[in-house]
C-alpha cells in the first residue's frame, strides 16, 4: 500500500487548565522601657578578728600516742559538721589529716592540721604546703597558738615587748642584751639549735646601737650557733641597721644577707658582676605600701593594700634583687628623700649588671626568705607606729614554722577562685508580685599539705628523717551574698552590679550596702537569697545585673539579664499552624497542618509599643510535624501571637473564628528590630486561661492568582505535510483568542507588601492527540511564540511540566501576553506517526505554582 503524502483532517485542541492554590503566612513585634527601683538596705554587724582552734582533746590523744582511727574519730566528726575534710593522696611514714572551715566572725577560713606524733622526736615538725602537689614552701603552722620570741637588744633597746604586749596575747617575749647574748648563748640555744624559743628578734636601734662586735653585733662564736637555730626551722628577724653596708658594718650580721638574697655593697663572697648606680644615697620614707599581698598580710592582722604610716628609716646599700627567692612584702612610698635630707629623689638607687641591666633596687621596707626576714623598723630608735606594730607581728608568725605539737593551723589557705554567675528564677507573677531568687555555687582553691620531722636512734643518736601522708584539702568559703543593680544598659559591664568595697579596699566588699543581698546560712539554704521588689513589673524593659561574692571575697562575672525575660511563671500558650484553605478561620478536618513555623509571642507596653519575650526571640521555638507548639515559662499578661513575614513569605494568617484576613495584616507593626510581624489579637493568659491554644490559619498566595483567559487553540481543517507545522488559522497577535490573561490579586491584600510575594510561574503540559480511542499524531509539538519572538515548544511525548511564563510580583492586576505565533508541528513520517483523516484533539494544561 503507498501512503499519501498529503492528507486533509480536523484538528482541535482543546485548552483545559489546572490552578494549585498554595498558602501564604505572616507575623509581627518588640520594644523596651526604663524605671528606677529601690530595695531595703540589708546591713551586717562590723567584723570581729578571731580564730578557732582545734578542741584540746585531740592534742591530749596525740600525747599520749593513741592510733590514730581513735584520734580521728572525734576530729572527723567535728569536721563533717564545721567543714571540709581533707583527702589523702599519698601515704606516708605517718598519718596526717586536715579540715577546711571558715569563721564568719573572724571573717576568714582556715585549714587546721592534726597528726600522730613521732616517737623520739628530734625537735620539731615542719609543715609544707603546695598549690600544686609540685613546688612545696615551707609554712608556719603556728597560727592560733602563742609564740615565744627571745629579743636580742642592743645596748638596752629593749622595744619589742612593749610593742606587742598592747597588741596581741599571742606573742611572747623574753629580752636579753646582745651583749650578755654572745657571753652566754648557750643559756637560750642547744649545741643542735633546739630551743624553748620559736624566734630571735635582732634590733631595733639605730646602727643596732653602734659598731662594735661582740656589743652591737654577733660574734664569731654567736653567729654559728643563731645559723644554726635557724636551721632547725625557726625564726630570725633583722632589725635596721643589722645587716648594713659592709664598708663599716656589722660583719657577722652581714653572713645572713645571702639568707636572705640581699646584695650588700662591699659585701665579700658575692657577684662583681653588679654596680650601684648612686652609692650616696639612702632611700628614706615614713609611709609603706604592701608590694606582695600573700600569707604574710593576713594573720594575726589582716593588713590592707592603703599605705602605712611608720617611723623614719631607711636602707643603705641594700638591694633586693629581682631575680631573688626572697620575698619583698612593703616598699617605701614617694616622696622619697636621702636619710630624710636634701631634695626629694625621684626613683630608688638600682643595682645593675655589667651590661648596664636592671637587677635589682634599693626599695624595700620588708622582706623574707623562709624563716629569715629583715624589716626597717629601728632607725628611730625605739620607735614603732601601731601600723609596724602589726606587720612585726605578722612577721614573727609568717617566719616562725617549727611546730612542736601535733596540730597545726594554716590561716593562709585562701579560696582564691571566684563563684559561677548567678542563676536568676522568679516566681509566679499574677498577682503583680516579684520574688526572684539568686543562687551561685562556689569553687574551692586546692592545697596540698605534708609534715616533715627528724627521728633520733636511741642507740646510734643519728637523726633519720620521717615524712607524713600528702593530703589534698579544698579551701571553699562558700556564697556570702549578691550585689545586684537595676538600669536600662544591656551591657553587662565589668561593674555593672555596682559593687561597693569596705573603706576604699578592694580585697574587702561592704556588706552593708543597700544593694547587697546576704546569704544568711552558706552552703545550707543553697547560697540563695531572695530579692523582693514590686516595681520591677514596672521596668520590665530595664536590666538587673547580678554578682555573687563567696566569703573571701571573690567576686563572680556579671549575670545580666532583661527583667521582662525573669518575671516569669509557669503559665504557656499553644499555637497550632494549619492551611487554611477555604479561609474561613477554623481548622477542617481536610485542612492540612503547617510544620516548622517558628513562633513568636510579644506583650503590649504601656507606650503601645511591642515587646517580644527573649524565649521567642531566637525563633527556635517552631511548630512541630503535628503543626503545634508551646511556650512557656510565661507571667499573667496579655500576649500577641506573632509571625516574622521573613520566615512565612507568600503565605498570609487567617484569624480563629473566621475574621478577615485583611483584619489581621492590619495588625503588622515596625518592632525595635525592625522585622515586620503578622499579629493575632489579644490572648489573655493567667490563672484562669492557662495552657490556651491558640489557632493560626495560613493560605497560600495562589489563593489570590488566576487565570482568567487562555488561548483558543483550534486548527480547524488543515492539510497536514509530513515534518511541517501549522499555525493557527487566525494567528494575529491583536486578537485575544491568542492570549493569556493571569489575574493577580495579592496586593489588594495590603499595598505595603508587594515585596513580600514569592514570584509564581504559570506551567504547560501537552496530553497525547487522539481520534476517537486512537492515538495519533505521535511526537507532534505546539510552539508557542512570544511577542519578542522568543519561543517555548511543548510535546506530548513530554511528561514534564513544561515553563510557559514566569511572572515576577507586581502592583498589576493582570498580566497579559498576546502570543506571536501558534503553531503545530509533525514529525517525519514513519510506522508509527500514520496519520488517517479525522478530528483530532490533544489537551493543554495550565497550571499556576510557586517558584523554588
Amino acid at each position: 500500500m503507498k501512503w499519501m503524502s498529503k492528507f486533509l483532517l480536523i484538528l482541535v485542541l482543546i485548552s483545559n487548565f489546572i490552578v494549585n492554590v498554595s498558602s501564604v503566612a505572616a507575623t509581627d513585634i518588640n520594644t523596651a522601657v526604663t524605671t528606677s527601683l529601690e530595695n531595703e538596705n540589708d546591713f551586717l554587724n562590723s567584723l570581729k578578728e578571731s580564730q578557732a582552734s582545734l578542741p584540746d582533746q585531740r592534742e591530749l590523744l596525740t600525747q599520749k600516742n593513741q592510733t590514730l582511727m581513735s584520734l580521728m574519730q572525734p576530729l572527723n566528726q567535728f569536721k563533717q559538721s564545721e567543714g571540709i575534710p581533707s583527702t589523702t593522696i599519698k601515704k606516708g611514714d605517718f598519718e596526717l589529716h586536715g579540715n577546711y572551715s571558715f569563721d564568719d566572725i573572724a571573717d576568714s577560713g582556715s585549714v587546721k592540721l592534726n597528726w600522730v606524733g613521732l616517737p623520739n622526736l628530734a625537735d620539731g615538725y615542719k609543715v609544707e604546703r603546695s598549690t600544686d602537689d609540685v613546688n612545696w614552701e615551707e609554712i608556719s603552722s603556728n597560727y592560733g597558738k602563742k609564740v615565744k620570741i627571745l629579743n636580742v637588744y642592743p645596748n638596752d633597746a629593749k622595744y619589742l615587748k612593749a610593742w606587742m604586749t598592747p597588741i596581741t596575747d599571742s606573742i611572747e617575749v623574753d629580752e636579753v642584751s646582745l651583749e650578755e647574748f654572745n657571753k652566754n648563748y648557750k643559756d637560750y640555744i642547744e649545741d643542735d639549735g633546739s630551743s624553748i624559743y620559736d624566734g630571735l628578734y635582732f634590733g631595733s636601734a639605730d646602727s643596732n646601737g653602734g659598731w662594735v662586735t661582740g656589743v652591737n653585733d654577733l660574734t664569731d662564736k654567736s653567729q654559728p650557733v643563731v645559723a644554726k637555730f635557724a636551721d632547725t626551722g625557726r625564726s630570725i628577724i633583722l632589725g635596721h641597721d643589722t645587716i648594713s653596708t659592709a664598708q663599716t658594718g656589722h660583719k657577722y650580721f652581714n653572713t645572713f644577707a645571702p639568707k636572705l638574697d640581699l646584695w650588700v655593697r662591699y659585701l665579700p663572697g658575692q657577684s662583681t658582676d653588679y654596680k650601684v648606680g648612686n652609692s650616696t644615697n639612702w632611700l628614706s620614707s615614713r609611709q609603706v605600701q604592701i608590694s606582695n599581698s600573700g600569707s604574710l598580710t593576713k594573720y594575726p592582722f589582716k593588713i590592707t593594700s592603703t599605705v602605712k604610716d611608720i617611723s623614719l628609716t631607711h636602707t643603705v646599700d641594700q638591694y633586693y634583687l629581682y631575680n631573688s627567692d626572697a620575698i619583698r612584702w612593703m616598699v617605701f612610698v614617694p616622696p622619697f628623700k636621702n636619710n630624710d635630707q636634701g631634695p626629694e629623689l625621684k626613683e630608688p638607687d638600682y643595682l645593675y649588671d655589667n651590661q648596664n641591666r636592671k637587677v635589682g633596687d634599693d626599695n624595700w621596707y620588708l622582706i623574707t626568705k623562709n624563716n629569715y626576714a629583715m624589716i626597717q623598723t629601728g632607725h628611730i630608735t625605739g620607735s614603732c607606729t601601731a601600723d609596724e606594730a602589726k606587720i612585726i607581728a605578722n612577721t614573727i608568725y609568717y617566719t616562725s614554722t617549727l611546730n612542736t605539737s601535733n596540730s597545726g593551723i594554716d590561716p593562709k589557705a585562701k579560696d582564691n577562685v571566684a563563684p559561677d554567675k548567678p542563676n536568676l528564677t522568679s516566681n509566679d507573677t499574677n498577682n503583680n508580685k516579684f520574688d526572684l531568687t539568686i543562687k551561685s555555687q562556689d569553687n574551692p582553691s586546692y592545697y596540698y599539705y605534708q609534715v616533715t620531722g627528724n627521728v633520733v636512734d636511741a642507740t646510734t643518736n643519728k637523726l633519720t628523717p620521717k615524712s607524713s601522708d600528702v593530703i589534698q584539702q579544698q579551701a571553699l568559703s562558700d556564697i556570702k551574698g549578691y550585689f545586684y543593680a537595676i538600669d536600662s544598659n544591656s551591657n553587662p559591664g565589668t561593674n555593672a552590679a555596682n559593687v561597693k568595697y569596705k573603706d576604699s579596699d578592694p580585697s574587702k566588699v561592704d556588706t552593708s550596702a543597700a544593694n547587697f543581698l546576704k546569704v544568711t546560712q552558706p552552703n545550707t539554704n543553697g547560697n540563695s537569697a531572695t530579692l523582693t521588689n514590686d516595681q520591677l513589673l514596672k521596668n520590665s524593659k530595664n536590666y538587673i545585673h547580678v554578682v555573687a561574692v563567696d566569703r573571701d571575697n571573690n567576686i563572680s562575672t556579671v549575670q545580666t539579664t532583661k527583667i521582662s525575660d525573669l518575671v516569669l511563671s509557669n503559665r504557656s500558650v499553644k499555637v497550632k499552624v494549619w492551611m487554611d484553605s477555604n479561609y474561613n478561620g477554623i481548622i477542617d478536618t481536610n485542612e492540612k497542618i503547617k510544620a516548622n513555623i517558628p513562633i513568636h509571642i510579644f506583650k503590649k507596653n504601656t507606650d503601645d509599643s511591642y515587646e517580644e519575650l527573649q524565649q521567642t526571640s531566637n525563633s527556635t521555638i517552631k511548630t512541630g510535624n503535628d503543626g503545634t507548639c508551646s511556650v512557656n515559662n510565661l507571667q499573667s499578661n496579655t500576649y500577641y501571637v506573632g509571625l516574622k513575614i521573613s520566615d512565612c513569605r507568600a503565605m498570609f494568617p487567617t484569624v480563629s473564628g473566621g475574621k478577615s484576613i485583611s483584619q489581621l495584616i492590619n495588625n503588622k507593626v515596625n518592632t525595635i528590630s525592625h522585622d515586620n510581624y503578622f499579629l493575632t489579637t489579644a490572648i489573655i493568659v493567667n490563672k484562669d486561661n492557662d495552657n490556651r491554644t491558640v489557632n493560626l490559619g495560613l493560605i497560600d498566595q495562589l489563593g489570590f492568582i488566576s487565570i482568567k483567559k487562555l488561548p483558543q487553540l483550534n486548527f480547524g481543517i488543515s492539510l497536514i505535510p509530513y515534518a511541517g507545522s501549522i499555525r493557527l488559522p487566525n494567528t494575529n497577535p491583536n486578537k485575544d483568542e491568542n492570549t493569556l490573561t493571569i489575574e493577580d490579586n495579592r496586593t489588594s491584600l495590603q499595598t505595603d507588601l508587594s515585596d513580600y510575594f514569592v514570584p509564581y510561574k504559570v506551567n504547560i503540559q501537552l496530553s497525547a492527540f487522539k481520534q476517537g480511542k486512537e492515538k495519533g499524531l505521535q511526537g507532534s509539538s505546539i510552539t508557542l511564540t512570544f511577542p519578542n519572538d522568543n519561543t517555548v515548544t511543548v510535546s506530548s511525548e513530554q511528561t514534564d511540566k513544561q515553563l510557559l511564563l514566569t511572572q515576577q510580583p507586581s502592583q498589576n492586576t493582570e498580566d497579559i501576553t498576546k502570543f506571536k505565533n501558534i503553531s503545530l508541528n509533525v514529525p517525519q513520517k514513519s510506522i508509527a506517526t500514520i496519520i488517517k483523516p479525522g478530528t483530532y484533539t490533544a489537551t493543554m494544561t495550565y497550571e499556576i505554582e510557586d517558584t523554588p
